[in-house]
């Protein structure tokens, strides 16, 4: 008979490396930050201008309905690119109730 806690039972621990999303996106920050000048500056302006030019899906991706990922890598792509003076916070889109239409 072999006792429960016996080395026969235990099972491994090992210890796994695990990359969270907050590494991902301090790792994609600290690339951005450390680029050219003249190249974050052009990364700002192409955010810009898909954000003008299709404004529901920017807005989606960096807003709360988007998916976790998403949301914070779009995020944290605008601001590693702006120099801080310049940080262009963005709104908020909430969804709202609208009143049914007819008798309902």
């Amino acid at each position: 008979m072999v006792a429960a806690g016996s080395s026969r039972h235990r099972q491994k621990i090992v210890a796994i490396a695990i990359t969270s999303i907050y590494e991902l996106l301090d790792a994609i920050e600290a690339v951005i930050k450390a680029a050219d000048p003249a190249k974050r500056e052009a990364l700002t302006r192409t955010i810009d201008a898909y954000a003008e030019d299709f404004p529901e899906d920017f807005f989606w991706a960096t807003g709360s309905q988007a998916p976790m990922l998403l949301h914070h890598l779009f995020n944290t792509i605008d601001s590693a690119c702006r120099p801080e003076a310049q940080s262009k916070p963005r709104p908020a889109i909430r969804l709202v109730d609208r009143k049914p239409e007819g008798n309902a």
